[in-house]
């Protein structure tokens, strides 16, 4: 007893001997531990991954991981599918294993990601000598549309119009002078394209015609989607018809249930682009130069339009993120990566002119598609001809 209280010994921690199956049991007697249902032996992706994996996704998980579910579930050659594919660490690591693989995602900017780390693998495994794929990025349905035009405008293309006429704060013609103009603003005529359209040099005619007829000198186009290289084509009608025609994106917003204050509608990118052509030993070549881009602002929260109009206007390449180009495209046919180029986190520059040097087998007329996704994720394109 001291000072009235009791002092004992501390309890010595109970060992427990190794049993069988344990790590240390069978560290000489097995050759090794089947794999558990507990996975902790890899570490989460904002511990040692986070400066080389991490992509600003917070749900994102880390290639051993991936690499680990995909070898159990699978052989080379066989197909992965991702269908909520975020980032694009599944496609990744089934390219790097030989696997066969499919990714969707709603996202824009989930999409892009994903296309710039799968190229950036393409590149390593090319350095490496491996081998690996090409691949093509579709859109293959407009089911947020879609869903909203069935659930909310009861299938109404009537009420699709009325609606995004009034959210552009424009009059709606109750005798409109043509079936392709729909309504006024500040005097000039404003048509809506259909919600399932896309908007073609073919519809852009026959609006300014009737705005023409109609006497008017200005009209407005808005629609979800517009044909490659309308601007351009646009141009080329405005010096024709004497009509200004704006193509103007209707912004996603509008479909916000209860939304009642208008989001910004804004006109939609300018891309413009020229042919390098280069002349040595004889042979031809061909490249590419952008000359002019300025990002449409679309996908821009409100608060940050302003501040960002100016910045757009003196230095409109800041804005790309990724570019493209395929230097024997045609219609209807996927998209061929023949050159490209993109910001990374750590290598912020961009060549405005692609060093691909290509050379046409045949002679003639071809045409060359540059594509362009800017830091919003949204895609731009023309189509440029070129004489081999």
């Amino acid at each position: 007893m001291i000072a009235g209280v009791n002092v004992l010994e501390p309890r010595r921690p109970r060992t427990r001997r190794p049993g069988p199956g344990s790590p240390r049991h069978c560290q000489n007697k097995c050759k090794g531990v089947p794999l558990q249902d507990l996975w902790d032996d890899i570490k989460m992706i904002r511990g040692i991954h986070s400066t080389e994996e991490m992509l600003g996704y917070k749900t994102q998980k880390p290639e051993p991981l991936l690499e680990r579910i995909i070898k159990l579930s699978s052989n080379e050659g066989d197909l992965v599918a991702d269908f909520f594919c975020g980032s694009g660490t599944t496609g990744a690591v089934a390219e790097r294993l030989g696997r066969r693989w499919i990714m969707a995602d709603l996202g824009r900017f989930a999409i892009h990601t994903s296309r710039k780390r799968l190229i950036e693998l393409q590149r390593a495994l090319h350095a490496e000598g491996r081998p690996y794929r090409a691949f093509d990025v579709y859109n293959l349905g407009r089911y947020e549309r879609q869903w909203w035009q069935k659930d909310r405008l009861k299938g109404a293309e009537e009420e699709h119009r009325r609606l995004v006429l009034e959210f552009f704060k424009a009059e709606i013609l109750a005798a409109p002078p043509s079936p392709l103009l729909h309504g006024r603003k500040a005097g000039a005529f404003c048509h809506v394209d259909g919600i399932d359209s896309v908007f073609t040099r073919q519809e852009a005619r026959a609006v300014a015609e009737a705005t023409a007829q109609a006497g008017g000198r200005e009209v407005y186009c808005l629609a979800w989607e517009f044909e490659m290289e309308l601007r351009q084509f646009t141009l080329a009608l405005e010096a024709e018809l004497g009509v200004k025609i704006k193509l103007i994106p209707i912004p996603r917003e509008v479909m916000e249930k209860n939304r009642k204050s208008p989001p910004p509608f804004l006109e939609m990118a300018v891309l413009e682009a020229e042919t390098v052509s280069r002349k040595e030993s004889g042979k031809k070549s061909v490249d590419v130069k952008l000359t002019k881009f300025l990002p449409s602002l679309a996908e821009v929260p409100a608060k940050e339009l302003e501040a960002l109009k100016e910045r757009t206007i003196k230095s409109g390449f800041d804005f790309i993120d990724f570019w493209a180009v395929d230097f024997d495209w045609q219609p209807g046919r996927p998209f061929n990566h023949h050159w490209q180029d993109y910001r990374t986190r750590k290598d912020r520059s961009l060549k405005t002119v692609s060093d691909a040097g290509h050379a046409y087998e045949a002679s003639g007329k071809h045409t060359i598609c540059v594509k362009v996704v800017d830091v919003f994720g949204c895609d731009t394109s023309i189509a440029i001809d070129v004489n081999a």
